[in-house]
């Protein structure tokens, strides 16, 4: 491929949010570069122009976008090729994720734009004030101003995909809930900041037939339908020039208390988390649990690391009154147990039991592929990987546990597969990754159970 003819697809695509008219003297325009552009065009390139500028912009109220492409030369006609390599057709590409019709230039005239959905919560920063507005796909407002900006999706969320908007079944629209927000200006403007879309689906509780293999029509007919949902977070973005402001957080939390207040919602979970929001998630999590004393006592943490046959009761209880997944509420218990113990410094090889205990359980049929000295240090190398991130997120939310002290000596066991009963403590998972154990065949990261 010619580099004379080949840009940079994210360097030379400028997204930018304008203030229409009306907006308050001085207003500011916001033009930030995509952090992705793979799903759009093949190694992030794009073949066949030169001094190729792309220019996206968006209403700051509504976010109508409008596209604008210029080069100064072009090969030849887009979609046709030059020797090997295809001529990509940039309009054509963008144009696929925009509204049919998007104009080159934004209409910026003054409008009474009011975010859809319900005020949920209002919160400032320094002499800001946002709000988080609450609707759904069923509402055509709120179906409309995410119809305009789903290319963002593209942008900024790895591995994203676009919601079907032109679904025209209303039950199936009313399963995607939305969280809009917006920054409240004076003389009542709205400037976007960021969103997220919640897809509901039915729970549906374990069946006590699953343990015996009973799959017969009499068994399924006994199961009641259900009546209430899981509240899976999809698309969750906060706009760059708004990052690293606490506004995911304060997103992050609004919803999450709007579906704990919620008697339709039976659990919280995440699909395909990244990184950045796995920690953001994590810190949220954890305050909220510590918030709310579910250690209080000295006779559950003993209980726990005791891994007594109550145990099972009180994590099925609690979990259900914070609605989180097994996995997500078991990774938070354990970083209030380890925080206890470092700030008592006790001895912790009861913890790394418990640890243990469930790393073998969701890794069991690749642990059991290894022979046994290689599973047991397979075993010890993941425990130490989760006992150093949680050490981490600790840090992260600024615990006396870890913050100013040398970091503990860990101490694992070898050799021997943790004690009691392995498959205790069971069922009901969100489809997350779990911890890393590669199997001996090959690289897969091991997938935890639904």
């Amino acid at each position: 491929m010619n580099e004379q003819w080949t840009s940079d697809a994210k360097k030379v695509t400028r997204i930018s949010l304008v203030a229409p008219d009306g907006f308050p003297e001085p207003s500011t325009a916001h033009s930030f570069h995509p952090d992705l552009t793979y799903q759009l065009f093949e190694n992030d390139s794009i073949y066949g122009y030169g001094n190729l500028s792309v220019d996206l912009k968006f209403r700051q109220d509504d976010m109508s976008p409008a596209l604008d492409v210029r080069y100064d030369t072009r090969l030849s006609e887009a979609g046709a090729s030059d020797t090997q390599v295809p001529i990509d057709n940039v309009e054509e590409v963008l144009q696929k994720h925009l509204p049919e019709d998007t104009p080159t230039q934004l209409d910026l005239s003054d409008s009474s734009f009011t975010p859809p959905g319900k005020l949920v919560n209002t919160y400032t920063r320094g002499s800001s004030t946002y709000e988080i507005y609450h609707s759904n796909l069923a509402d055509p407002q709120a179906r409309a101003l995410i119809h305009r900006m789903q290319i963002l999706v593209l942008f900024f969320i790895e591995a994203g995909s676009a919601i079907d908007t032109d679904e025209d079944d209303e039950w199936l629209r009313n399963r995607w809930d939305v969280f809009f927000l917006y920054e409240r200006l004076p003389g009542s403007k709205f400037s976007f900041v960021g969103y997220c879309t919640v897809h509901k689906y039915w729970y549906f509780s374990p069946s006590p037939d699953k343990h015996t293999g009973d799959f017969s029509m009499a068994a399924l007919q006994t199961q009641e339908f259900p009546r209430q949902y899981r509240a899976r977070i999809s698309q969750f973005l906060v706009l760059p020039p708004f990052q690293k402001k606490g506004h995911a957080r304060d997103l992050y939390a609004v919803i999450i208390q709007e579906y704990l207040a919620s008697s339709d919602i039976k659990e919280i979970t995440v699909e395909d988390p990244s990184e950045r929001f796995e920690e953001l998630r994590d810190v949220a999590d954890f305050k909220r649990l510590k918030a709310n004393n579910v250690l209080s006592g000295d006779n559950v943490p003993y209980m726990l690391l005791q891994r007594q046959q109550d145990a099972k009761d009180w994590i099925e209880a609690q979990r259900a009154i914070a609605k989180m997944p097994l996995r997500q509420f078991q990774r938070m218990i354990e970083m209030l147990l380890l925080e206890r113990i470092l700030l008592s410094n006790s001895d912790d090889d009861q913890y790394t039991f418990f640890v243990k205990e469930r790393l073998y359980r969701h890794n069991k049929d690749i642990l059991m592929q290894l022979e046994r000295d290689e599973r047991a240090e397979k075993l010890k190398e993941t425990y130490l990987n989760v006992y150093t991130d949680y050490e981490r997120l600790l840090e992260k939310v600024g615990s006396d546990a870890v913050v100013g002290r040398a970091a503990p000596a860990r101490k694992v066991i070898s050799g021997k597969r943790p004690a009691g009963n392995i498959s205790t403590i069971v069922e009901g998972e969100e489809e997350e990754e779990e911890e890393e154990l590669e199997p001996p065949s090959k690289k897969a990261r091991v997938r935890k159970e639904d």
